[in-house]
């Protein structure tokens, strides 16, 4: 080699690619974390998220009460809910724990409440027994009716996000409330 091109790599300091491409991944690691931590998760997306998924287990359930001919309960508490079964030979609800697709609803940020469609039957458990303890606010039946009522969904994060509600008919269907039958007229 000429003494000139060997004193320009000699002279030469520079990064090798190796070492340019680990600061650019380092930086986007960097700045995803970042971003995560600065822009949670929307009020308003998570709602719908959850909605949906409740939406989708509520079907669910209804299936499993009529095929397995159980009563099916849903009780609704703080930032979740859990399904629970009736058990005839000591008449209370326990936790169904069976069913993997039916275990507790755990939402960060979401309030979960009930308004029954039936007063009545908003002070009675099965057999018109009074509700105590750990209680269904709905009820699928496995006859193939239901508690009907309104799930409503609120962000506990963000009050000016709209709340999102769930309509549950007597047969155990559940609908978006603009999209129930009823709402349609």
């Amino acid at each position: 080699m000429s003494p000139l091109r060997r004193r320009g790599r000699d002279g030469q300091r520079g990064f090798t690619l190796i070492e340019v491409l680990l600061v650019v991944v380092v930086i986007g690691v960097v700045m995803g974390i970042t971003v995560i931590s600065l822009n949670p998760e929307d009020p308003a997306r998570r709602l719908l998220r959850e909605r949906d998924r409740l939406q989708a287990q509520i079907q669910y359930a209804r299936l499993l009460a009529e095929s397995d001919q159980i009563e099916v309960g849903i009780h609704l508490r703080a930032e979740g809910y859990e399904f629970l079964q009736f058990r005839q030979s000591d008449q209370r609800w326990l936790p169904l724990q069976d069913d993997p697709a039916l275990k507790p609803g755990k939402a960060q940020g979401v309030d979960f409440s009930w308004r029954d469609g039936d007063a009545a039957a908003a002070q009675a458990g099965v057999g018109g027994k009074p509700r105590a303890g750990s209680q269904p606010d709905l009820m699928l039946l496995s006859s193939g009716e239901a508690t009907p009522g309104v799930i409503r969904l609120s962000s506990l994060d963000d009050r000016r996000v709209a709340p999102l509600e769930l309509s549950v008919t007597d047969l155990g269907d559940a609908y978006p409330s603009e999209d129930a039958p009823d709402a349609r007229q």
